[in-house]
């Protein structure tokens, strides 16, 4: 015995609604720090390279120089010149402050990193003999490690950023233009 009348079709489930207008500013939101984050992460790895604390003559006479003591320095000098002998002792206590190979090749514009010291109390007297048309700059010193651990970071961070950003667009993209209008709110 068949039911008179016949059980109504199944209604199909009601599709999803559009997603908020709101997904598009937090996926621009994204790449737009992403962007701003790799600027600034460059910016301020390369300015550490680019800083001088102090300028000596490279003239054979002692030069009283004040440097920071956040991290050890580096000594500068014209590529093209000799290689100049520096001697650096600690104003305060009158030691003489060792001078190390740097830990990397690293230039800049024309100079080429050349030693690479502790601070030490950071009022400082650098002697300095060479070639007499020169001079030698400090800066902060860095590594290779902490050169490439920052380069990694900046390109990573922003990518990961920018990236989550840039799918979020774009599944909001596809669902916005796939789904039906949210129901107006009375």
């Amino acid at each position: 015995m068949s039911a008179w009348p016949p059980p109504p079709p199944p209604q199909p489930a009601p599709q999803k609604p559009r997603p908020s207008g709101w997904w598009f500013v937090v996926g621009g939101g994204l790449v737009l720090i992403g962007v701003a984050v790799g600027v600034t992460a460059f910016v301020l790895i390369f300015r550490g390279l680019m800083q001088t604390d102090a300028s000596v003559p490279v003239d054979g006479q002692s030069h009283r120089v004040s440097v920071p003591t956040d991290g050890d320095r580096m000594i500068w000098a014209d590529t093209l010149a000799q290689r100049p002998r520096c001697r650096v002792i600690d104003h305060a206590s009158g030691a003489e402050i060792p001078l190390e190979p740097t830990n990397g090749d690293f230039e800049r514009n024309d100079q080429t990193a050349v030693r690479s010291f502790p601070p030490g109390s950071g009022d400082l007297d650098i002697t300095c003999t060479g070639d007499p048309d020169t001079e030698i700059e400090i800066g902060p010193g860095t590594s290779i490690t902490e050169f490439v651990g920052g380069v990694v970071a900046a390109i990573a961070a922003p990518l990961l950023l920018g990236g989550t950003g840039f799918l979020i667009l774009l599944v909001t993209g596809v669902l916005w233009s796939t789904r039906p209008r949210r129901p107006e709110r009375a």
